[in-house]
C-alpha cells in the first residue's frame, strides 16, 4: 500500500500536508549521490560508493550425523562503512538515513577472493578427531556504488534539513534495491508463498509425527490394559484355587508364615524354605522370613 512518489519540488509540499509531516511508508526512486566524500573500495580502489561491507568467510567440512562429511560456511568477521548519501532526481534529492539497516540491501560485489588453506599432517589429524577441517578463507567486498539507480522504501519525513527516508518507526522493513516496485512486490509475494509452503510442510510433518507417537502410545496403553486384565484374571484364578483349597483341610504348617491365610506357594533360594504365598513373595525380596538368609531367587513350589 506504500505510494510511489517522485523526487521533485512537490514532494516537500506533499509531506507538509501529512500528520507530523511524515509518510509511514513510501517508495521513491533516484540516483545514489554521496553527501561529501564517497567511500573508496579497499580492494578495488577505482570503485567508489556510499555503503561498504567486508566479509571474511571460512569454508570448511564438518562431520555430520552417521559419520558423513559435509561442506559448510561460517562468517568469521564482517565490517561495514557508510557515508551520508541521498537519492537524486535532477536538482532534487532525499537523504537516506541508516542505509545499512535495510532488510533488503542490493549491493554490487566489487571484490571476491578465495584462498585455499595449506594444511599440515597435524591439521588433518586434528580435523579428523575434532570433526571440523578448514578448506579455505573467502574475502568478499560489496558496495552500493554512487550513481546507482535504486528504489528506496521506508518512512519519509520532512524536517529542517529537508526530506529524509529512514527505517519506519512502526517496525516495518526498509528496502534499498535495484528492483522496481512491481518487481519487489513480486519477489516478496514469492518469498511469502515459499514461507507459507514451508509452514504447511512443517505442519504436515508434525501432524504425521504426532500421529505416529499417538499410535505408539495407544499401542503401549492397550498392551498395559491387556496385561492388567490378564493379571486380574490370574489373581481371580488364584483366589478361586485358594478358596477350593480352604474347603479342604489345610494344616497350619502349609500356610504362609507371613499372612497365615494363603497356602505356601513360593520357595526361597538358596536356603530352600517354602514359606511364602505369591502375594507376600511380591512384597518380600531381601531376606527369608524363616532364617533371614539373603534371597537370591524365588520359584514356585507345590506342597502335596
Amino acid at each position: 500500500d506504500a505510494p510511489q512518489l517522485p523526487i521533485d519540488d512537490q514532494l516537500s509540499d506533499r509531506l507538509r500536508n501529512e500528520p507530523d509531516q511524515k509518510l509511514k511508508y513510501a517508495v521513491i526512486r533516484g540516483s545514489v549521490t554521496p553527501i561529501g566524500t564517497a567511500l573508496r573500495s579497499a580492494m578495488s580502489p577505482s570503485v567508489t560508493g556510499v555503503l561498504q561491507t567486508m566479509t571474511l568467510t571460512e569454508h570448511r567440512v564438518a562431520r555430520a550425523m552417521f559419520g558423513f562429511w559435509q561442506e559448510e560456511k561460517q562468517i568469521i568477521h564482517v565490517s561495514a562503512n557508510e557515508t551520508p548519501f541521498r537519492l537524486v532526481n535532477a536538482k532534487h534529492g532525499v537523504e537516506i538515513v541508516s542505509g545499512l539497516s535495510a532488510e533488503l540491501l542490493d549491493m554490487d560485489t566489487v571484490y571476491e577472493n578465495y584462498e585455499p588453506s595449506s594444511l599440515t599432517v597435524f591439521d588433518h589429524l586434528f580435523g579428523l578427531f575434532s570433526g571440523v577441517r578448514q578448506k579455505g578463507l573467502q574475502t568478499t567486498e560489496e558496495m552500493l556504488r554512487d550513481g546507482s539507480f535504486i528504489t528506496a522504501v521506508g518512512e519519509l519525513e520532512l524536517d529542517d534539513t529537508g526530506v529524509r527516508l529512514h527505517p519506519p518507526s512502526n517496525g516495518s522493513p526498509m528496502f534499498l534495491t535495484t528492483a522496481t516496485k512491481s518487481t519487489l512486490l513480486k519477489r516478496l509475494e514469492e518469498a511469502k508463498s515459499s514461507t507459507l509452503l514451508k509452514v504447511i510442510l512443517s505442519g504436515a510433518i508434525s501432524a504425521v509425527l504426532i500421529g505416529l507417537i499417538a499410535r505408539k502410545l495407544y499401542k503401549r496403553k492397550k498392551q498395559e490394559w491387556e496385561e492388567d486384565k490378564l493379571r486380574k484374571q490370574l489373581e481371580q484364578s488364584r483366589a478361586t484355587r485358594r478358596a477350593r483349597m480352604r474347603s479342604t483341610v489345610v494344616s497350619e504348617e502349609q500356610l504362609c508364615v507371613v499372612c497365615i491365610v494363603n497356602p505356601k506357594e513360593v520357595i526361597c533360594l538358596p536356603c530352600g524354605h517354602v514359606c511364602l504365598c505369591e502375594n507376600c513373595a511380591q512384597k518380600i525380596s531381601l531376606h527369608c522370613p524363616v532364617c533371614r538368609a539373603i534371597i537370591e531367587q524365588k520359584a514356585a513350589a507345590f506342597i502335596s
